[in-house]
């Protein structure tokens, strides 16, 4: 997590210090914790007002120390360094470094909100190295404490592998991604056909991947989804309409440009790539090599059998017509009921 964009969301309280204090608001912090590899970053931020109420930076100081508590494992750990500054609006930001020990449940309890007028409110979250939130939640006097599971968050490696792992997750249960690919390969009769062709796919996918985790390319999933379903519709036409011969790279670039778009959905509800938080070269690459290898992986499985099944000529049109009728038929239940 960037330190300037704590700075920046504690500036946006301080900015409204002056008017709540004439409007007795009871005002709003912020708690920004980040989970790194080594350490816990805590960020606290008081608007001006507020700074005021707990006694400016020595009762800030103090407050920090005592009202923040943090534990691991039941476990209680003590910040190794504190730094304190002020702003131009009279607002005060703490930043506490915690050597993160081993441990999965940390236990976050603020009392800072009993420090401050009647009714304030204070806005916790917990986030992980590559932006994904871990919890946020609205803290209160009646409710002053959070419990967050940090074991998923690791080293690089571990995060890497987790993002690989939600990638081959999400392939080997995109029944409609699969399908579509399945459409494809039932008319293939070369290894390097279809290494050509799912490679294609791979890159395709890849770049509306990136660019929509990115939000350089935002298209609502209400267009999208149809679309997927409408690209497994017509691998089946084409299957019966013409004579396959050969990579279908062509093919499988273009409708990977759309499958790509149904990716980037999965990161995007993870928060990666939101609002430009986090980082998201990690997370990007590694989902995106586990969708390969799930992908490589049906088709290793898939391939042999579709030879197997078509191993004399009259059998394998029999075979593909079959198979093209079933994906048009599941395309077609698939596109209407996502315009529906």
């Amino acid at each position: 997590m960037q330190l300037a964009s704590r700075v920046a969301v504690g500036a946006a309280i301080v900015l409204s210090g002056t008017a709540r204090l004439l409007a007795h608001d009871p005002g709003l912090s912020v708690l920004d914790i980040g989970i790194e590899q080594r350490q816990i970053v805590a960020v606290l931020s008081l608007g001006g007002a507020d700074a005021v109420m707990v006694g400016g930076r020595d009762g800030f100081s103090k407050l920090t120390h005592d009202a923040l508590q943090l534990s691991l494992d039941g476990r209680p750990i003590s910040p190794s360094a504190t730094s304190v500054w002020s702003d131009e609006s009279g607002g005060l930001h703490g930043r506490m470094l915690y050597d993160r020990t081993a441990g999965s449940r940390l236990v976050v309890r603020s009392t800072i909100v009993r420090h401050l007028a009647r009714g304030h409110r204070e806005l916790l979250s917990i986030r992980a190295p590559d932006g994904v939130v871990l919890s946020e939640r609205m803290l209160d006097a009646a409710s002053d404490e959070v419990v967050t599971d940090i074991s998923v968050v690791g080293e690089a490696s571990s995060s890497a592998a987790r993002f690989l792992l939600l990638g081959v997750e999400h392939i080997l249960t995109g029944y409609d991604h699969l399908l579509f690919l399945a459409g494809v390969l039932v008319m293939l009769r070369r290894w390097r056909d279809v290494v050509q062709t799912i490679t294609a796919f791979t890159v395709a996918h890849s770049i509306t991947l990136a660019l929509a985790t990115t939000g350089l390319l935002l298209i609502p999933g209400r267009i999208v989804e149809p679309l997927i379903a409408a690209s497994i519709v017509y691998v089946g036409i084409e299957n019966l309409m013409r004579d396959v011969q050969g990579s279908r790279w062509k093919l499988t670039f273009g409708f990977g440009l759309v499958h790509g778009l149904g990716f980037a959905t999965v990161l995007r509800d993870l928060g990666i790539g939101s609002n430009g938080q986090g980082a998201i070269a990690l997370p990007l690459a590694s989902f995106n090599a586990g969708v390969e290898i799930g992908q490589m992986a049906v088709a290793a499985l898939l391939v042999p059998v579709f030879w197997w099944l078509g191993s004399r000529p009259a059998s394998r049109l029999r075979f593909a017509a079959a198979w093209s009728v079933m994906v048009i038929a599941a395309g077609s239940y698939w596109l209407v009921e996502r315009i529906v």
